[in-house]
């Protein structure tokens, strides 16, 4: 008779356990208050498993030698005994240390790996449960164009931060806002309808909108009397009810299907697309700026520059101060950040007013909701009302982000203002390389070059991820196989470097398959999956036996997943779950070629240990890869 599963060990989350009872013995000490409590793993093996810096935090406050503190420290926590702790010990010139009890430890890390559930939240268990609803907008690409990589950076950015924070346990939303009103769209329809422009035979809309909005930029240049066909077009748009707004908002619809088709080749979606021309027409901007004018957040500059412009003050109260934000011009238009706290007062359910909504392919009900002025299928209170608003918008767009806090705040929502957040990152530039293949003159000395999509100098998302499909294709068993390992492989290089990196984009190393690269974390999970089918699964209780150090430091590894998952969802940085798949990764490896083959281990307990540490770490870098938005295959 086959013998039943062992139980399912306790929840146990051995660093918010430590740093809990760092804490119990500091405040005992009356100091709980004053100093942090990190606990991280020993960077000396030898003196422990997990360490504390607390007495070193402690010994400007109490005013002792740090030394003294830790080991008055140490005997506070062993009178605790915690039943995962072996020993307590004391390094210079200040830590407290502490080994771990194998028997305990091991199998409880990796039991709760192997439990692992998408639908169960996973943040360390001191963490406060999430409050209300996040909003994150991401992707915005003006609808007059083919996606390009740098589209693709904020669409990843976005998407991987939503996964982070909905793995947490957060509700999250979705939108992708859509400039259908702006000049870039309004240029590619003054190529289409006044210089005759037309597609080439089985040339992609969206490509074919590129190709136009170069080509008019062109045009602009060599006869500026045609901007004024720009300008005509622009008032016929925001006036709405013509055949102008109609050709447009027809050519911005197949535009976004395009990106949205370009997008979910990466694994991106949407819950709502919102559309600029339906904050026009429903009355947002009038809306908000009566709340503005009301509250005394802008003011009708008098004179300077500004005069008859109403504005933001930076200073002072009369708006002529040269750094005031110009929220109306003096023709009466508004400007895009005028529109942009409109739309943040809305998310946050601040004003007053709403959209109507439908889905946008009805016919498919998998198809995202988005916004229309006309008549409305969907129910409205499933979108906006958020708790907090996370925009992901390039860091060019700083200053026109915090007059949106400030329209906010100057509202009197303080409190929304501190919660809307202006997820910047650096831009995607072309290496030398990069940009010698796309044609680009290339200087000496000069290490990356600007996309531009006026001069028609970019890399489209589709084209690099067909270009990737190439690359891996003979390392894949198939073409299904290879879109995903592609699309997981850009992923990971434009997530992989933190935000406030430019990233200097280079096709080779973006297509690696070796080293710090997504195909070697997808490898890697293949890797696990062939050899838990080469090995029979336990049918005994799991015992541990005396642990090597690959084995203990592929144990830590796993230990830290969501401490890792709770850092990236803090700090909204998707690179910090990069740097923790990476090194589960490399754990693996490291397990892999210096213990012997576990098909071929005839100790019985350190086989079943064995495997069932590797399911483990299949395991949860499976549900690593997927915050990711990474395939996790099991071959490849």
């Amino acid at each position: 008779m086959r013998p039943s599963p062992p139980p399912d060990p306790p929840a146990l989350d051995v660093r918010s356990e430590l740093a809990s009872a760092v804490r119990e013995v500091l405040a005992a000490w009356g100091v709980a208050d004053r100093v942090e409590v990190p606990v991280e793993p020993s960077a000396r093996p030898e003196f422990g498993d997990l360490s504390t810096p607390a007495a070193l935090r402690c010994a400007p406050v109490l005013r002792r030698a740090p030394l003294q503190i830790a080991g008055e420290l140490r005997e506070g926590l062993a009178a605790r005994h915690l039943p995962f702790v072996r020993e307590w010990t004391v390094s210079p010139p200040g830590y407290v240390n502490c080994r771990l009890d194998d028997a305990v430890w091991a199998p409880a890390v990796i039991g709760q790996a192997l439990a692992l559930d998408p639908a169960v939240p996973l943040r360390p268990l001191a963490d406060p449960a999430p409050a209300g609803r996040t909003l994150v907008e991401h992707t915005a690409t003006n609808p007059n164009k083919a996606a390009h990589v740098g589209h693709l950076r904020n669409a990843c950015i976005g998407d991987s931060v939503a996964r982070i924070l909905r793995r947490a346990g957060e509700e999250v939303e979705v939108q992708n806002y859509i400039d259908d009103t702006g000049v870039q769209v309004a240029d590619v329809a003054v190529g289409m309808r006044h210089l005759g422009l037309e597609a080439e035979p089985g040339e992609p809309f969206d490509h074919f909108c590129s190709r136009v909005y170069v080509e008019v930029g062109r045009r602009y240049e060599a006869e500026p009397s045609l901007l004024e066909l720009r300008a005509r077009t622009l008032r016929e748009v925001e006036a709405g009810g013509n055949d102008t707004a109609r050709f447009v908002k027809d050519l911005a619809g197949r535009v976004v299907d395009r990106h949205l088709a370009t997008m979910g080749r990466f694994g991106i979606g949407y819950d709502l697309l919102t559309w600029e021309s339906d904050i026009i027409a429903l009355g947002f901007w009038q809306r908000a700026f009566e709340l503005l004018r009301y509250s005394g957040a802008i003011v009708l500059a008098a004179g300077g520059r500004h005069a008859g412009c109403w504005v933001m003050p930076a200073g002072g109260e009369t708006g002529d101060d040269e750094d005031a934000k110009v929220l109306v011009k003096s023709d009466g238009v508004a400007t895009y950040t005028a529109k942009d706290i409109a739309y943040q007062l809305w998310k946050f359910g601040l004003l007053g007013r709403d959209f109507h909504y439908r889905r946008w392919h009805p016919e498919d009900p998998a198809s995202p909701a988005t916004t229309t002025s006309g008549e409305g299928t969907l129910p409205a209170a499933g979108f906006g009302r958020a708790h907090r608003v996370i925009n992901v918008i390039d860091a060019r767009q700083a200053y026109p982000q915090q007059v949106v806090k400030q329209g906010l705040a100057r509202t009197g929502h303080p409190d929304e203002a501190e919660r809307s957040v202006h997820l910047a990152y650096e831009v995607v530039a072309l290496s030398p390389p990069a940009a010698a293949a796309l044609g680009v003159d290339v200087e000496d000395g000069k290490n990356i070059y600007a996309f531009s999509g006026r001069r028609g100098i970019e890399v489209r998302a589709d084209d690099l991820l067909d270009r990737a499909m190439e690359r891996v294709a003979g390392k894949a068993a198939d073409p299904d196989t290879a879109a995903r390992l592609a699309a997981g492989a850009i992923r990971y290089y434009l997530q992989k470097f933190s935000l406030n990196q430019v990233i200097a984009f280079d096709f080779d190393e973006a297509l690696r398959v070796s080293g710090d690269s997504g195909v070697y974390l997808m490898y890697s999970h293949a890797r696990a999956a062939g050899i838990l089918r080469r090995v029979a699964p336990p049918t005994e209780p799991l015992r541990v036996p005396g642990l090597e150090p690959v084995e203990r430091a592929l144990l830590h590894a796993l230990d830290g997943y969501r401490h890792a998952l709770a850092e990236a969802g803090r700090g909204l940085s998707p690179s910090t779950l990069c740097t923790y798949a990476f090194g589960l990764a490399s754990a693996l490896t490291d397990f892999y070629e210096h213990t012997e083959a576990i098909v071929r281990e005839p100790d019985p307990v350190r086989r079943d240990f064995r495997r069932s540490l590797v399911a483990a770490t299949r395991a949860t870098l499976a549900d690593c890869l997927s915050c990711l938005g990474m395939a996790a295959p099991d071959r490849v």
